[in-house]
């Protein structure tokens, strides 16, 4: 012991070894960690889970969320129903609202459909998608948050004939550009610097607006909405049940398949299983059963 203290560390064979063997294992885990960086990268992803790379993490609130899988139902309002499901690893539900819609229009064969959705559906860009394909769109508008001190967005009116906006002062808001990311343009007036309303409109030189391009699909929906407020306790009564129900029949909602082909086949046999229970609790056996 001794000896070795005297000789140094760094003079033991044994822990040379040790230091090399650490240093190689080390750059291997460099390398692969490396590799893993470049497909993140190829892939445009903040999170990749090796044992399942087809899931996603389901938000990003203020760390990622489990990685896990989106199922998408459409349940049939008279029935109850599942007409129509879909598994995706896409997080923002807003992205599969038109894409659903115009399958379960295939799958009913009509050419007119109304679609019943949460808050998390409201997108812009695809109820105006969904219009032009005649489906109907009734979910609650998200919007961000406010500032209490001064006037809200809905307190401005827009005037479709000049395209201008009219502000809680009564005056004339411009079109000034577009903000092509957020797909919306600003409107804003030279009136602000003498208005006497300012200190309630804003703290900054003026007052802008951002209207979206697809703004009056959103304006017809919500006036839907305000015009049958029940609706959405329609939509709630409707599909919250089928869902809750087969996350029961699952054992607490998770998929026990990897892969998202074997989710997908996975997903359906749970769906098929609902349906047909529901079907026999709703309707009977003796109406499923054919007569001899």
């Amino acid at each position: 012991m001794d000896e070795a203290v005297t000789q140094g560390f760094d003079d033991q064979p044994v822990h040379r070894q040790a230091f090399t063997d650490a240093i190689a294992a080390l750059s291997r885990r460099k390398d692969r960690l490396a590799r893993r960086q470049e497909i993140l990268v190829e892939r445009a992803e903040k999170v990749l889970v090796f044992g399942e790379p087809d899931a996603r993490p389901m938000g990003y609130a203020h760390s990622p969320k489990m990685p896990c899988y989106n199922m998408q139902s459409v349940v049939d309002v008279d029935s109850g129903l599942i007409v129509h499901h879909d598994v995706a690893n896409e997080a923002n539900d807003s992205q599969l609202l038109h894409p659903m819609s115009l399958a379960t229009m295939e799958v009913l064969q009509v050419d007119r459909l109304t679609v019943l959705a949460d808050g998390g559906y409201s997108n812009a860009q695809a109820i105006a998608a969904c219009e032009h394909d005649r489906i109907e769109v009734a979910a609650p508008i998200k919007r961000g948050a406010m500032n209490t001190d001064f006037f809200r967005p809905t307190q401005f009116a827009f005037d479709e004939a000049s395209d201008t906006i009219r502000c809680p002062a009564g005056q004339t808001m411009k079109p000034s550009g577009k903000h092509t990311r957020n797909r919306a343009i600003r409107y804003r007036t030279t009136a602000c610097r003498d208005c006497r309303l300012k200190p309630r409109c804003t703290a900054g030189a003026q007052r802008t607006i951002h209207r979206l391009f697809d703004q009056a699909a959103l304006d017809r929906m919500e006036a839907r909405i305000y015009a049958n407020p029940s609706l959405m306790v329609t939509r709630r009564c409707t599909v919250e049940h089928p869902f809750g129900t087969i996350k029961r029949m699952s054992g607490g909602g998770r998929f026990l398949t990897r892969g998202l082909r074997a989710v997908k086949a996975e997903a359906a046999l749970s769906i098929l299983a609902f349906n047909i229970i529901h079907a026999v609790n709703v309707f009977g056996p003796a109406r499923l059963t054919p007569s001899a």
